[in-house]
């Protein structure tokens, strides 16, 4: 059983990351989509050191200091709406089977928030260079779009499993010298 300092220090400490690489989205523009996902998957650590409620308290405190510090809004949204809490999401949707089911609900629950992103991105930030964008590819743009993020989502996910695996065989087992006890479950991939 962690202790409750350390549940703390490790949620607090891996907010403040969170928040600076987030921050760093309005230094560093072409990391807009890149940053919220890698942050995103920075919980997956709470959530394999303590839990996943800790995983998701942490995500909570990050969207809100994220919604109000980051200074690029639309990857602040993308972060809330999807790249923060999906990692942790994931370890419960992997215990769904069979696989084909498990695939399927993880594009559904994807593509909802995917349009809701966008949705509130195109109205709330009124961002007109994304609506520019999307005619450039002509009538289908939305659509071109919304196939090349479902492939690039199923990439992320995969990643994700493979970030786990890095984490806890590998960094977790080898290098800090912890190992995975008996009956955790939240080493699934």
């Amino acid at each position: 059983m962690k202790s409750l300092s350390f549940k703390v220090s490790l949620g607090g400490i891996l907010s403040a990351l969170s928040v600076v690489l987030m921050f760093m989205t309005g230094l560093l523009p072409p990391l807009v989509y890149v940053l919220p996902a890698v942050c995103g998957a920075m919980l997956l650590i709470i959530a394999i050191e303590v839990s996943k409620k800790w995983a998701y308290i942490t995500y909570a405190a990050v969207s809100v200091l994220t919604a109000l510090l980051v200074p690029d809004k639309e990857a602040a949204l993308l972060y809330i709406f999807l790249m923060g809490f999906y990692p942790t999401l994931r370890l419960s949707l992997n215990k769904l089977k069979p696989l084909a089911v498990r695939f399927i609900i993880k594009l559904l629950i994807y593509n909802v928030l995917i349009v809701l992103y966008y949705n509130i991105t195109i109205r709330i930030i009124s961002d007109s260079s994304l609506q520019e964008d999307m005619t450039d590819f002509g009538r289908y743009g939305v659509y071109i779009f919304w196939a090349i993020t479902n492939v690039v989502f199923v990439i992320y996910d995969v990643a994700i499993g493979r970030l786990m695996y890095i984490y806890i065989d590998w960094l977790r087992a080898k290098i800090l010298r912890l190992s995975v006890r008996k009956g955790d479950k939240s080493n699934e991939r």
